[in-house]
């Protein structure tokens, strides 16, 4: 059984998906210029549960060797990627659309699903963390502070771009002993799901190296566990706790949901607590492969935290998948509740803020200025100030 304790970090851990959503795949595309979105790999689900549900090995082996030979006979043309016993029973495969009727057919088969493309998060560019309030928002400052909760003990899968951890806020080094104590690269440095990329190479080159390329994992990382001891340094939400590092994203462009099940079997076999997913795709159901997988995680008692995507925007059902799962805490951006800001005052002592415009003259931090009519009818002289923190409006 998890403890109490794995479930409320479960729950601090949502700040880890504000600062990294995923951006839908296709979304990069201009809308005048058509895209073929059709899929190229799907997800083959087979009659029986997957082991997590109860189903033993050899029914599984059964049944996918049977898969196998039915389809050989009818004849049915894919190249199998990836098979799944534990959180899916099935296959991920490639195979031209033309075969999907026969597919579809093959005895065994209870369902297909497209493997969809999920593209990797961008990192704001700041010069400084934007965590000024963003623990007390999550009541991340009252578990540390209060409660003495630093997260020692539990052990956190980061399924990302890897994570670096040479950081000495990190760790500083891999394997047992270590904070990042395991996981594995999936797919190695020139992987990019992406076809409409000129960098596109859908092969994996998977190795036992999850080091990070591209920063995304390392920040997610370090908002969850970051523990230094420079005066004034980044403190994560939980700087005790111990690391997996699950690579899924080359070092530039996409991944797939096929290869995230197969990172999500993997933090299970490695005895991870919770999962951290910092990844989605939008316009997605709580039925699909990366969303059942999730739930079954969590009944295998794993916290699930994944992020509920960035496409609101566009309406109804813009949820992503594996955030959608039934049991998994899907996380939506949010903004802090104060900014940094300059004011000035008015005769009356009232302090108002304001942040400048890009397009206008620097605005002066000291001295006195005419009030405007929008303020008062005289144009009493305003001290103008600097404040550490304004609430925003």
């Amino acid at each position: 059984m998890r403890t109490r304790f794995t479930r409320l970090f479960g729950l601090v851990l949502v700040l880890v998906t504000v600062l990294g959503l995923a951006v839908p795949a296709g979304a990069q595309h201009a809308v005048d210029q058509p895209v073929n979105e059709t899929p190229q790999s799907w997800f083959v689900e087979l009659a029986s549960p997957p082991r997590a549900d109860g189903t033993d090995a050899a029914t599984l082996k059964r049944e996918k060797d049977a898969f196998r030979a039915e389809a050989r006979r009818k004849g049915v043309k894919f190249n199998e990627r990836y098979a799944f016993d534990t959180l899916f029973n099935g296959f991920s495969v490639q195979a031209d659309p033309s075969q999907l009727p026969a597919l579809a057919r093959v005895a065994g088969v209870k369902a297909l699903y497209p493997v969809v493309e999920l593209t990797r998060p961008v990192i704001a560019d700041a010069n400084e963390p934007e965590m000024a309030t963003a623990l007390a928002m999550t009541g991340a400052d009252t578990t540390q502070s209060e409660l003495g909760f630093t997260g020692r003990g539990i052990r956190v899968a980061v399924m990302d771009s890897g994570v670096d951890y040479d950081h000495p806020d990190l760790g500083g080094c891999f394997g047992p002993g270590c904070r990042v104590v395991t996981g594995y690269d999936f797919v190695g440095d020139a992987f990019n799901a992406d076809p409409s990329s000129p960098a596109y190479s859908p092969t994996p080159a998977p190795d036992a190296d999850p080091d990070d390329c591209g920063g995304h994992g390392t920040h997610v990382a370090g908002i969850i566990g970051a523990s230094t001891a420079q005066a004034g340094g980044v403190r994560g939400v939980a700087p005790d706790v111990t690391f997996g590092a699950y690579r899924v994203f080359g070092c530039g462009g996409s991944t797939t949901a096929d290869i995230m099940i197969a990172a999500m079997e993997r933090a299970l076999t490695d005895d991870m607590q919770i999962l951290n997913m910092s990844i989605g795709s939008a316009f997605q159901w709580p039925q699909y492969p990366t969303a059942t997988a999730s739930d079954r995680l969590v009944n295998k008692g794993v916290v699930v935290v994944a992020s509920i995507g960035n496409s609101g925007a566009d309406g109804l059902y813009a949820a992503g998948a594996p955030g959608l799962g039934n049991k998994v805490i899907g996380v939506a951006s949010f903004d802090n509740s104060h900014i940094s800001a300059l004011t000035f005052r008015l005769p009356d002592g009232r302090q108002v803020p304001y942040l400048p415009m890009s397009t206008t003259p620097e605005p002066p931090l000291s001295g006195t200025t005419p009030r405007s009519s929008t303020w008062a009818a005289a144009a009493t002289p305003m001290p103008i100030s600097a404040i550490p923190w304004a609430r925003s409006r």
